[in-house]
């Protein structure tokens, strides 16, 4: 028989005292698939999406999530947040929220917070969603350039029309078919690299300040949290996928496909002119 959890006595006693809780129920299954669990139970709706385990995760990257029927729906344009609740999710109709849209985030983050059980994964109930790395310009200006203890870790940057391009072609290439390939730019580069390169196209200024001693990433994390005045939850995660070098494992793909990449500078023009098409950047 499954039981779900909590009981029903538990469950009412909560539920009364406006207490947010999460029901569970625990299943072992070796035949189903996060992907094939999307499709039986989310594909098509709106507003749900997997979030894919990830290779060598030991926290988060463990878990897959599968996350549809949302009570509430938050987005942002710009600095410009709105919510849309209940049936006014399927009517699209979003109310604009005061203030600034990390400041709209941080408060559904606290507001959405839920004391889980023990063992329950770090993410069975609460916020789910993407952020942008646009996101970025909302944090307050630096008067330096920061060069964190993982600037020396490479990475191949690709410029977005290639990755469309790739895309595009790998619907009907043949020559692909049956192969896992990774994709990357045309050009290795640190990350400390990259932001000079990212720079000095702007125009910028600015010192650099090289965060040597801070090598542990949980370390470098909580201080860039706080040097940007961001909450933990949202810049942990993100500088964890930073702690090492990431690389495509196979560059066949360009080839294969016969896609010329634009170069790493071309790359960045390109990117910092799509941004200054909707706004100045004071940067410059």
């Amino acid at each position: 028989m499954l039981e779900i959890a909590p009981d029903f006595a538990a469950f009412k006693a909560a539920y009364d005292g406006g207490l947010p809780q999460v029901a569970h129920l625990r299943l072992v299954d070796d035949l189903e698939t996060p992907v094939s669990a999307y499709l039986k139970i989310g594909h098509g709706r709106p507003y749900a999406f997997l979030f894919e385990s990830v290779e060598g995760g030991t926290w988060r990257g463990r878990y897959s999530i599968i996350t549809l029927d949302p009570d509430l729906v938050w987005r942002c344009r710009g600095n410009q947040a709105e919510v849309a609740e209940g049936e006014d999710i399927a009517a699209g109709r979003f109310r604009t929220q005061s203030g600034g849209a990390l400041d709209s985030l941080r408060d559904l983050v606290a507001a959405s917070r839920i004391e889980l059980p023990p063992g329950m994964p770090p993410m069975a109930g609460g916020v789910f969603g993407a952020i942008g790395y646009d996101m970025i310009r909302l944090v307050e200006r630096l008067p330096v350039v920061p060069m964190p203890a993982w600037r020396t870790r490479r990475t191949t940057p690709i410029d977005e029309r290639d990755m469309i391009e790739l895309l595009a072609r790998a619907a009907t290439a043949e020559q692909i078919s049956g192969l896992a390939l990774d994709v990357g730019g045309a050009e290795e580069v640190t990350y400390r690299e990259l932001i000079e390169r990212i720079s000095e196209l702007l125009l910028l200024g600015r010192p650099t300040l090289g965060l040597g001693r801070l090598t542990v990433t949980p370390i470098a994390s909580r201080v860039a949290a706080a040097v940007a005045s961001e909450d933990y939850e949202l810049i942990g995660p993100l500088m964890e996928s930073l702690a090492t070098d990431l690389l495509a494992s196979d560059t066949r793909a360009a080839d294969l496909m016969g896609v010329r990449l634009h170069s790493l500078d071309a790359a960045i023009e390109h990117a910092l002119g799509e941004w200054e098409a909707t706004e100045p950047l004071a940067a410059r």
